[in-house]
């Protein structure tokens, strides 16, 4: 009886650490989901599409391509938004921690491929801005300069 006892003991105990790994995951989850909004936001209030598509207008003549990506969305593309059972008890592997971005892309084709990246990342400082991977400061002035010394690089003016 001692055995089953024990057995029974250490199953409670199992119970409430797989109970406190899910509110831990699920707080995580929240406050990543709060960041995200923070993100997208900032990504809006800069007009980085339009940014970009003026610039595809302007000085492609409308024949380059945009693109925005966002890694979040891109993890629930296969329509299943519950959580795995492993994930949620923590029997997960977490080295290939995945960059949490919302990326725009111009690309055009002039004397091969050429492409100008916004990113709006989370890394370990916070939310930053990244024009082909050079942080600039959030703020539209900034981000304009950024996108035109970008395409200057790009075509090497």
């Amino acid at each position: 009886m001692a055995w089953q006892d024990t057995l029974n003991d250490l199953r409670d105990e199992l119970a409430e650490v797989r109970l406190r790994r899910l509110e831990r995951i699920r707080a995580d989850d929240a406050k990543l989901d709060e960041i995200h909004q923070e993100m997208t936001q900032l990504a809006d209030s800069l007009g980085i599409g339009k940014l970009l598509a003026a610039m595809n207008a302007t000085l492609l003549e409308g024949s380059g391509q945009i693109e925005s990506i966002v890694s979040w969305d891109q993890d629930n593309e296969d329509g299943d938004s519950e959580l795995d059972i492993d994930e949620e008890i923590g029997l997960f592997d977490d080295e290939d921690e995945k960059e949490e971005s919302i990326a725009s892309l111009l690309t055009w084709d002039e004397d091969g491929d050429r492409e100008i990246a916004v990113e709006v990342i989370l890394d370990e400082e916070g939310i930053s801005l990244l024009v082909n991977g050079v942080q600039i400061r959030p703020e539209p002035e900034a981000l304009q300069q950024g996108l035109v010394e970008a395409f200057r690089d790009e075509l090497e003016l």
